[in-house]
């Protein structure tokens, strides 16, 4: 595809924007610019080459019925099915209510709640000094054990993948209500937060305990031995560790100095492991040679060494499957860029790789789009959105780093739906043409869609054949290129579109900002509506 058709189709999209009525969508691009049939495209290709006039008598030409297409598409009028006037306030409490009782923090919560109704039993019990209390240092140290266990199996591949499987097996006749429930399966990082802050609420109470222990020992004029003392220092440490990746952990810090939070996070957690590690180990050998019983047997006996076996080996796993891939970089243009790799003849629909050049620093997670006509291989779109991504767009490689396992994604939820609506704004339409572009004898609960896109000059930016992609899974996609017509009410957009359409529910792959505000508003309106989290 030359540079000139790119740029005659963007004009001809551009001067077919600015006849629609300003009133109208936000000026939406006219819809269904692309048939579904390959031939009608190569039709139109040679049709570009040969004429500079209006696109619309290009498309005549080549059989394309534009007007009827535009009726449903690019004329949709925002005024039919406006927001409800309490979503549109900023102060409306059904947006604070999905705001601030998200699902992710109700799954906090949960597990926040109940470790610490344990842990208050757990003080009383130690304070009265009942003789059969529970409350000891062992089984402290085993409750913030199985925490950081669990927090650690949800960040896990396979984890993640079985629980997007079991929550997409629901059938589709199922009720909605009990759908939308279980399309928030992406919310699993509430887990993971919770179990890491009561984790390190338990550590600080077994560290306390040792402390204490230690303090009676030295007053009753007893020395250390080198366990006690390695106790000590380890459960020190430790703690400080757990506190710096707590404070770092903050969302609002997370997202000012990412990079940092990444190191800190992968290395500040390795540390903490061994310093585990060297925990168990001291607490062991103290208790084999107290209780005169072998080293072996004590250990085994030891809930928290099986913990420990297990977090360990969640932190090895993604190593052993480390690859130095060949990938061919297809140049989009200054904004973004596509990745394309063969060593696979199928990527699972809604999958993600991670991607890094120095896996020892960091790595980047990215949703890989199918194959057109079942080709081997997949691809992954890439905008610039940082350092790391700005390199990858102006120094092209021939090799790069893939990490794990790939990884279900958010987009997977929409397979739960028979119709759903699919927002995407810039390079957030990659992660949706893993659905778009996934046919259906592929895909047997492939739903009915419908598309809004919004971005900057899309085909100068992503290439005519990502815009091919998106009007063959929905004719009459939207289309916004918000060079022309500013970002507009994309909350508005998508309510009156899903409303429209019929769908049951929407997904939305974007920023932060724009994903939140969409999800909220939508839901505040009662519709499902599903996006990413970043927690992580």
């Amino acid at each position: 595809m030359s540079a000139v058709e790119d740029k005659s189709l963007g004009e001809s999209l551009a001067q077919t924007q600015r006849l629609a009525p300003a009133t109208r969508a936000e000026k939406i691009f006219p819809a269904a610019h692309f048939p579904d049939k390959k031939q009608d495209f190569d039709n139109v290709n040679q049709l570009l080459e040969k004429s500079n006039d209006g696109l619309d008598g290009k498309l005549t030409q080549a059989g394309v019925n534009i007007s009827s297409a535009r009726a449903s598409g690019a004329s949709f009028d925002l005024q039919k099915h406006p927001l409800p006037a309490t979503v549109q306030s900023r102060a409306s409490w059904k947006r604070f209510r999905y705001q601030l009782f998200s699902t992710y923090r109700r799954l906090f919560t949960l597990i926040f709640t109940v470790n610490a109704v344990a842990l208050v039993v757990f003080l009383a019990q130690l304070r009265h000094g009942s003789h059969s209390s529970v409350a000891t240092p062992a089984n402290s140290a085993t409750a913030a054990a199985a925490n950081f266990c669990i927090g650690v199996l949800m960040r896990n591949e396979h984890t993640v993948n079985c629980l997007f499987r079991i929550a997409c097996s629901v059938p589709v006749s199922s009720p909605v209500w009990i759908r939308r429930y279980a399309a928030k399966v992406y919310c699993y990082g509430g887990v993971h937060s919770g179990c890491g802050v009561s984790g390190t609420m338990w550590y600080l109470t077994f560290c306390g305990l040792v402390f204490k222990q230690i303090d009676s020992t030295l007053r009753s004029g007893a020395g250390l031995d080198w366990e006690d003392r390695a106790l000590a220092a380890t459960t020190a440490v430790t703690v400080l560790l757990l506190v710096f990746i707590l404070a770092f952990a903050h969302p609002h810090v997370r997202m000012k100095i990412h990079n940092h939070f990444e190191t800190i996070h992968r290395y500040a957690g390795w540390t903490a492991i061994a310093c585990l590690w060297l925990q168990t180990v001291s607490l062991v050998a103290s208790n084999s040679k107290s209780s005169h019983r072998s080293f072996g047997l004590v250990l085994i006996q030891t809930p928290p060494f099986w913990f420990l076996v297990a977090i360990t080996l969640c932190i090895i796993y993604p190593w052993t499957r480390l690859r130095w891939r060949a990938v061919r970089v297809e140049e989009l243009s200054e904004h973004a860029t596509r990745l394309h790799f063969d060593y696979l003849d199928k990527m699972e629909t809604c999958q993600g790789v991670r991607l890094t050049h120095n896996p020892f620093k960091e790595t980047h997670s990215f949703a890989t789009i199918p194959n057109d006509n079942g080709n081997k291989g997949f691809s992954a779109l890439i905008s610039n959105a940082g350092d790391w991504t700005d390199d990858i767009i102006r120094s092209p490689r021939q090799h790069i780093f893939v990490k794990g396992a790939p990884t279900l994604g958010v987009m997977r939820v929409a397979l739960l739906f028979r119709r759903i609506l699919v927002i995407a704004t810039g390079s957030g339409i990659g992660p949706c043409l893993s659905l778009l572009q996934t046919p259906a004898e592929d895909l047997p609960r492939r739903p009915e869609m419908r598309v809004i896109w919004s971005a900057q000059n899309p085909i100068s930016t992503y290439r005519k054949n990502v815009v091919e992609s998106v009007y063959r899974a929905d004719r009459n996609a939207i289309i916004v290129d918000t060079k022309q017509t500013g970002r507009g009410n994309l909350l508005a957009l998508s309510y009156g579109l899903f409303v429209e359409s019929g769908a049951e529910a929407a997904v939305i792959i974007s920023n932060p900002v724009v994903t939140r505000k969409v999800v909220h508003g939508l839901e505040a309106c009662g519709v499902p509506a599903f996006g990413a989290i970043f927690d992580s």
